[in-house]
């Protein structure tokens, strides 16, 4: 008695894999393009706590008299080169420098700079970041 039992053999089938596949791509089409999104919209919310650390850190020195009101706009511009002053004295620049070091470059899109301006004699402070395009976020007191 010789009896020849066979076995089925279990595997996925050409078919079977491909439908896997086309499933999976249309997921990850999905998926995609919402991460970007929720990566840009991190990088600006980053840029918008910098921009409070900066803002924050220049009206405590506006504060304490460390930078000074006067009769014109002073402003400041920084970014991974040499900050650019206008109005700043010496010792204001040092101090926003030596204030500001520790602030990551902006992360957002076409963000380059971030511009720190004193206005007029009220001491108020504006910080904003800058690019080649119009002003992407700004904070203002």
């Amino acid at each position: 008695m010789n009896t020849i039992i066979k076995k089925k053999k279990k595997a996925f089938t050409l078919i079977e894999l491909i439908i896997v596949l086309a499933i999976m791509a249309i997921i990850a089409a999905i998926a995609i393009p919402s991460f970007s999104t929720v990566r840009d919209n991190s990088k600006i919310k980053a840029d918008k706590q910098s921009i409070e650390t900066i803002k924050r850190t220049v009206m405590l020195l506006v504060a304490d008299e460390t930078i000074k009101p006067s009769t014109a706009n002073k402003t400041a511009v920084f970014s991974t080169g040499t900050p650019t002053y206008v109005g700043f004295t010496t010792a204001e620049q040092t101090a926003i420098t030596g204030a500001v070091s520790e602030v990551k470059v902006p992360q957002a899109v076409g963000a380059v700079n971030y511009r720190i301006t004193v206005i007029l004699t009220t001491g108020d402070v504006t910080v904003e970041t800058i690019n080649s395009v119009p002003t992407m976020l700004q904070i203002t007191d």
